[in-house]
Parts: structure tokens; sequence; C-alpha cells
């Protein structure tokens, strides 16, 4: 599925945000189709099936948005198995940050052209959050995540190796895009 020039997109996100993506999508690109996959599972199945439907020359080109949740998504992988998709956007991106957690898994099985990942608090508690994103968006990047840990995690944190710092600094830069809220 998903081999025209308009490829669906995903859109990932906390189950209390799915219907806030679908309405800024549908007012920022009104010229998509958006479908939340929400519901219990009959009415998620059904919304499942339209998907196919149009995405197999039925009724559509394919260039839909779909929004779901991370829950969701992991319940429902096997319907996005068989769907290449354009772009996929994970919103609160520290759901993955623990690379080993069903979550993490799930988004990095997604077949994908393009991923961006937003939010606010890449790294809460441990250095390797950052490894995880990283691996979502760009596997291999920051390297396995042993090398990340024996080159950048273990010397900035156990031995505050500002160098360390400034390397993975530089390696990561242009890829974070930072907001910074000024005072009025």
């Amino acid at each position: 599925y998903g081999t025209g020039q308009r490829q669906p997109c995903l859109f990932i996100c906390p189950a209390a945000r799915v219907y806030k993506w679908e309405h800024e999508i549908g007012r920022c690109a009104p010229d998509r189709r958006v479908l939340s996959i929400v519901g219990n599972g009959p009415e998620r199945e059904a919304r499942r099936e339209s998907v196919r439907e149009q995405l197999s020359g039925g009724t559509g080109d394919g260039g839909q948005v779909l929004v779901t949740s991370y829950d969701l998504l992991k319940r429902d992988i096997r319907f996005y198995e068989d769907i290449h998709f354009r772009y996929q956007v994970i919103d609160e991106a520290q759901y993955i940050k623990n690379a080993a957690t069903q979550s993490a898994k799930a988004v990095k099985a997604i077949d994908v052209r393009t991923r961006f990942a937003l939010t606010g608090t890449p790294v809460e508690n441990r250095l390797s959050e950052i490894w995880s994103i990283f691996d979502y968006l760009m596997p291999g990047f920051l390297f396995a995540s042993q090398h990340f840990k024996k080159e950048f995690e273990n010397p900035i944190v156990r031995d505050g190796d500002e160098d360390a710092l400034l390397r993975l600094r530089r390696h990561l830069g242009q890829f974070v895009l930072r907001t910074v809220e000024r005072a009025v």
C-alpha cells in the first residue's frame, strides 16, 4: 500500500492529543483527509478497512493523514506493517526514551521515508534517552547504544567530560531545533 505519489502520513501522539492533532492538521492542510484511528476494536477496524480501500485504489489517492496514539499503535501494529508512509511524526517523543519499550519498537517498525520527533524534554533522566530518539530518527547516527554509552554517556555523566559533551553537541546541533521564549 501507499506506493503512489501522495503517500499517507502518520502522526503518533498521546491519546489525549489525538483530536487536537486531527483539528490542527485539518486547519493547516485542508486539502488532506485526516482520519483518527481511535475507538474500540471494531471502530478502529472499520477505520482501518476504510484506509485499506483507499490505499488499494478503491476510493482515494492515499494522500491522507492518519493520527493515532502510542498505545493504539502498539495494539494495531500489524495493520501498519504493509503501508509505506511518506512522513511519520511522533509528538511527545519522550514516550520512546527507553529503546526497549513496546512504544519505541512500534514507532521504529513503521515503514516510512521521513521521520520527525517533537518533544519539549528530550532528556529527562538519562543521556541514553536522546540516543533512543535519534535511533528512531536516524538509526546508527549516534552509533550502537553501547558505543554511545562508552563515547558520550559515561564520560559526560560519570566523569563530567566537557570535551565529550562538546562533541555530542556538535554532532546533534544541526538536527535539534529549539524554541526560545521571550519575555514581553
